[in-house]
């Protein structure tokens, strides 16, 4: 049976072929490399699976070395094909966001000639589908839409410069938002609970985000055309009832003949995205491989 793993800051999330989830905490072992990578070693290979898709959270090169990890600073520099070489067991890997753009056209899209998914939560990445196929650029950091820079000098980027899309638009970028505007911090999940509330500053906040994800979004439109662009991640999904306004702030701003090209969809997965996009990504990656009698 196969199964798709997702790697993030916090928790690992799996999706098996039969629909069954599981979701491992890894905050007490994220600090430390050896630990962290025992654990991850463990829960790729638990089962003895026909073959893993990986979603990482970081720039990964198709031959499955992270590079660098932003909101996961453990795995800078981890090969997977190193890691995994005594298991076995035939795995994919990629960009957690590009591998779950994949996910989304694989179970939900197949009409779509160009999607784009943007995924907020810790951070902000963004993936790409080309008439069925995942593009990953020449080496595998395509699409990194978080750190596109928005505003020159502007705030520190958790990946060291400033003024990035993330910077804004993330559970930190939303956090900074709320204590600029009313002097005190909190967190992410409690200022989305007070604008539901109608809290006047938490409301701010929101509307702050809406207006850099509609720039962010804009961007895209004009530099790619895609006929749809999907919403997910935990963000995201905590501030789904007030984001129903987005396409037509994106409307608004962009040019007219991308904006009628493309409609705005929210992700039916929730916190599985990247998990069900690696699942997708193995299966197809099996499904070439047999097909080419490899």
């Amino acid at each position: 049976m196969l199964k798709g793993v997702d790697i993030g800051g916090s928790f690992v999330k799996v999706l098996w072929e039969n629909g069954k989830r599981e979701k491992y905490d890894i905050r007490k072992v994220k600090n430390s490399k050896d630990e962290f990578l025992r654990k991850l070693t463990e829960i790729i290979t638990e089962g003895d699976p026909d073959g893993v898709g990986i979603a990482v959270a970081g720039f990964t090169s198709l031959q499955g070395k992270v590079y660098k990890s932003p909101n996961i600073p453990v795995l800078d520099g981890v090969d997977f094909e190193l890691l995994l070489k005594d298991s076995g067991i035939p795995f994919v890997i990629g960009n957690d966001v590009s591998v779950a753009s994949f996910g989304e056209w694989f179970f939900d899209h197949r009409d779509s000639q160009i999607l784009i998914l943007i995924a907020v939560g810790t951070g902000l990445g963004g993936g790409l589908v080309v008439e069925g196929k995942p593009f990953l650029g020449s080496c595998g950091s395509a699409m990194e839409a978080g750190h596109q820079i928005l505003i020159k000098n502007g705030r520190l980027c958790n990946c060291g410069r400033k003024g990035c899309w993330e910077a804004y638009c993330s559970s930190y970028g939303l956090e900074r938002t709320y204590r600029e505007l009313g002097g005190y911090s909190l967190k992410n999940a409690e200022i989305i609970k007070r604008a539901k509330e109608g809290e006047k500053t938490a409301l701010q906040a929101v509307e702050i985000f809406k207006e850099f994800m509609a720039l962010g979004i804009m961007n895209l439109l004009h530099l790619i055309n895609p006929d749809r662009v999907v919403l997910g991640g935990g963000i995201v999904e905590g501030l789904k009832d007030l984001l129903v306004d987005l396409e037509g702030k994106v409307k608004n701003i962009a040019e007219e003949l991308p904006a009628k090209c493309f409609k705005l969809y929210f992700s039916s997965e929730g916190e599985y995205l990247g998990a069900r996009g690696a699942l997708a990504l193995i299966k197809r990656f099996l499904s070439d491989t047999k097909a080419d009698g490899r």
